[in-house]
Order: C-alpha cells, then sequence, then structure tokens
C-alpha cells in the first residue's frame, strides 16, 4: 500500500494539524483522561516462564535480575537502584525469589509478582544470602545493568559461571503485545497534548528553559511525568541539545523533543514548528524532512530489513542534496526503555518482527541556522505500519 500523508493522518483517526494554532486553553489535571488497565499478575508469570524456558536453554541456572526495566519486565517491581541489594534469583526448576532489606518487604509485596520473599536487616550482608540461596547453582545469568561491584561481590562467595542474561530479556521485550502497543499509543496521545499544550503557551522573549518548565506543566495536566529538549533557531541543528537561555524571535524554529510514561511504557515524539512565517528554505527543508519520514515508515513491517528502512528515508535527503545533514540513524525502539532493540541503523540486518515499536524520525541539522526532526512511534505489522502516534498534517506555523 502506497502510503501518503492523508492517508497516515486518517489511520491514526485523527484529524491533521492546522497551519495556526488557536488560542490557548489552560487543561486542569482532573481533565486528563483515565489509564488503561495494568497488567494482570499473570501476564509476569508468563513472562517469567519465558525467561524460565530461554534460560534453561542455555545451560543458566538461575537468573539474577537487579532493580531496572528488566526486573519491571518480569516481576512488576519498578524500584530504583540504590547500595542496598534488591535483587530477583529467578530459578529455571524453582521459585522466583525476591532478596531485599526487610523494611522493604510489605512495600514491594504490594506489587511485585514473586513466589517467595527472603529479606536482610541492616546489620547483614545481603550478598551472603544471596549466595546461600544460589547454592548449587552452576550458572548464573547476569541482568546486563547489574553494578560491576555487586558481580564481583557475588563472585566472592559463589564459584559459579556467570553469563550475560541482557539477550534473553531484549528477545522478549522487542515483541510488544496489544497491551503493551495500547501503553504506548496512550503515552503518545497524551504527548502530543503536551506539545500542543506547550506551542500554545509560546511567547517571543521567552528562554528554551522556561518553554522546558511549560512542557513539564502539559505534561503534568495530562497525569504524567514528561519532558525533552527544547530548542530554539540555530540551537536546533544540535541533534540532542539540552534547553538553555536562548530566546524565542520571530521565524525562529522550534523543535521539542519529549515523552513520558504510561504503565511504565515510554513514548518518544519530535515537533518542528515555526514561530511566525518561516523562511523558503525552512520549507523547503521541512518537506524534504517529511517525505523521508513517509518513505521511512512505508519501509516499515514485518520481514523487512532495519538498514533497508533506513536507507528508504535517507536516500530521499540525499537525492535532495542534503544528505550530510542527517546525521542519525533513522529510528530506535521503543518500550520500557525510551531507547532499545531493535535499531533502525546501517548494519542492522536482522529482519523487523510482528510486535516490534519503532520510532521513525529522520532529521536535517543545518548548522547556525536550524535543525528540523519528525518523530513518531509505530508497531510493526505484517502489512505495514501501525500508527501509535498522530502525525502533524501539515507544517505548523505558530503566531507570533
Amino acid at each position: 500500500m502506497k502510503l501518503t500523508r492523508r492517508r497516515l493522518v486518517v489511520s491514526a483517526g485523527a484529524t491533521a494539524a492546522v497551519a495556526l494554532l488557536p488560542s490557548p486553553r489552560a487543561t486542569a489535571a482532573s481533565e486528563a483522561p483515565p489509564f488503561p488497565p495494568p497488567l494482570k499478575p499473570d501476564v509476569f508469570r508468563d513472562r517469567q516462564s519465558r525467561l524460565r524456558a530461554e534460560a534453561k536453554a542455555r545451560g543458566i541456572d538461575v537468573l539474577f535480575v537487579t532493580p531496572s526495566t528488566n526486573l519491571a519486565y518480569c516481576a512488576n517491581l519498578a524500584i530504583g537502584r540504590s547500595e542496598r541489594l534488591t535483587a530477583l534469583l529467578l530459578f529455571t526448576d524453582g521459585p522466583a525469589v525476591l532478596v531485599t532489606p526487610s523494611f522493604e518487604e510489605a512495600n514491594h509485596k504490594r506489587s511485585a509478582v514473586v513466589d517467595d520473599v527472603k529479606t536482610w536487616r541492616e546489620d547483614e550482608d545481603p550478598i551472603a544470602l544471596a549466595g546461600k540461596l544460589l547454592a548449587e547453582r552452576k550458572t548464573i545469568g547476569i541482568e546486563g545493568s547489574t553494578t560491576f561491584e555487586t558481580v564481583t561481590a557475588l563472585a566472592r562467595v559463589h564459584s559459579a559461571k556467570t553469563q550475560e542474561a541482557t539477550p534473553l530479556f531484549d528477545a522478549l521485550r522487542m515483541i510488544k503485545s496489544e497491551e503493551e502497543q495500547a501503553f504506548i499509543r496512550d503515552a503518545a496521545r497524551r504527548t502530543n497534548l503536551a506539545i500542543e499544550g506547550t506551542h500554545q503557551r509560546m511567547r517571543a522573549g521567552m528562554s528554551e528553559s522556561e518553554v522546558s518548565r511549560i512542557l513539564d506543566e502539559q505534561f503534568a495536566a495530562q497525569g504524567v511525568r514528561g519532558g525533552g529538549l527544547v530548542q530554539f533557531g540555530p540551537s536546533s541543528a544540535f541533534p540532542h541539545g539540552a534547553p538553555a537561555e536562548r530566546r524565542l524571535a520571530k521565524g525562529d524554529a522550534v523543535l521539542i523533543d519529549c515523552g513520558c510514561r504510561v504503565r511504565g511504557y515510554n513514548s518518544d515524539i519530535t515537533r518542528t514548528v515555526s514561530f511566525g512565517p518561516p523562511s523558503a528554505e525552512f520549507r523547503k527543508v521541512y518537506a524534504i524532512v517529511e517525505r523521508a519520514q513517509l518513505a521511512g515508515i512505508e519501509a516499515l513491517k514485518a520481514g523487512a530489513i532495519p538498514e533497508d528502512v533506513d536507507r528508504a528515508a535517507r536516500r530521499i535527503i540525499e537525492e535532495a542534496g542534503y544528505g550530510k545533514f542527517f546525521t542519525h540513524r533513522l529510528g530506535h525502539g521503543l518500550g520500557m526503555d525510551g531507547h532499545e532493540p531493535p535499531y533502525l541503523v546501517h548494519g542492522n540486518r536482522k529482519p523487523l518482527a510482528t510486535g516490534n515499536v519503532e520510532t521513525v524520525e529522520p532529521g536535517i541539522y543545518m548548522e547556525g541556522k536550524f535543525g528540523i526532526r519528525i518523530e513518531d512511534d509505530y508497531a510493526v505489522r505484517a502489512n505495514g505500519p501501525g500508527s501509535l502516534s498522530v502525525r502533524p498534517g501539515e507544517m505548523v506555523v505558530l503566531p507570533v
């Protein structure tokens, strides 16, 4: 199916963005739409069963998982890492056991999907407890973000071999269920609303930092924590430039790259607009980036080779004479982490699969002038892309 701008917007179930935004309207947090229901405990038990099977096939006896999105993924425990050890021991032939400080037990039991909890007091060594629980296990699969300090401490009390377990998690996490995709779609909807609300409140003379704070407020009005990059004029030519003190002026490009989380799943959207009438060059470059994004989206389907998807979009920009100004990959996987596999990049030859979720975000960055990036989120389907975010219907011009 040949994708056109109109068809993509209509398929997303929303009308295109207007060229001039309406006057601002305050949005109360109480007006934020309800969140989709959370995942049920059985989802996490099924994930644990699949992890056990994959680990066993690789000769791993137990997975050692410290606080991370991988822990949240398999046990519904989304907590930060600290000097106090919390770890899931997922035995391939036994239970899922959570090791955690005793004062955290009641709190973690409210959400964690595990079979048992083993606690340690402040005057005890948690590594010794973990070593005792691991007993005769010969091979431990270590979750990839676990600190070197923890791994070396574990090696001092247990002689088992260790393996990197990240590939096990990646293989499962790259395929998103319909429920997971719904979380990302909901996060994308709130992100688009936050961006639109921010655009409506922008005025000449505001700094990037001021607008960044407005963006935070707009996310809060949507019932979520969110944020990202806000860049004006020449600052927008830095693909990952942080908000600073540049003041908004008539004719500036305004680039906002941001997202939020819903039920632990991220959105990632970039919109570039013009503050006041754009220059002829801005219009030209915007049209090229838009065509490149459409080409990338059209190439996105199950079985497609990621570097070929990147090439489809990059070719548009190169043929227009701006190839050297497109300085990054076309996109990345999206889920519980803002950037995760699979990546739409040269050199990645592993075919995409139904259930992958990808960003498609071509950009042209002209130092000293402006940068333009358009980024949206898509699910990979057997017959093409499934829109998770509503694309802009046309270039947006903000009133001065």
